[in-house]
């Protein structure tokens, strides 16, 4: 999230911190920490977002570079401090890398039983092995 933009869009608006605060229901201490931080809970955006007339994803535009995703997210598991756009990317790269995983295993699966299957024919062509075995 560019925690940067809250500020300028308070001034832009003409709207005071300590009504906005007020309005989003946490102290003014609480949303300097929060910028401070780099870190804030979707209920929060939401109502940042509401407050300001601006859709979610406003601020996070600038977010992604080159494929990369730049963001203050201190824990990479999905919870309720990741923002739901990057949530669907966690889940789908973690979809993406299953699938692939499962394809890998069915392959290694595949080849044990061949290495299995030509050992048992190679042992059943070998009688004298199999005696040797035996005893």
């Amino acid at each position: 999230m560019n925690y940067d933009k809250i500020k300028p869009e308070l001034e832009k608006r003409g709207i005071v911190i300590k009504d906005f605060c007020r309005r989003i229901n946490i102290t003014e201490q609480g949303l300097h920490q929060m910028i401070r931080n780099r870190s804030m809970k979707v209920e929060v955006l939401e109502r940042v977002s509401e407050v300001l007339a601006v859709p979610i994803s406003y601020w996070f535009d600038d977010l992604e570079k080159d494929g990369k995703v730049f963001s203050s997210i201190h824990d990479p598991h999905i919870d309720e401090t990741v923002p739901f756009y990057i949530k669907g990317k966690i889940q789908k790269r973690i979809n993406s890398v299953t699938t692939e995983l499962n394809k890998v295993l069915k392959d290694l699966a595949k080849t044990v039983q061949i290495i299995q299957n030509s050992t048992e024919k190679t042992e059943g062509e070998n009688p004298e092995k199999k005696q040797e075995e035996n005893q």
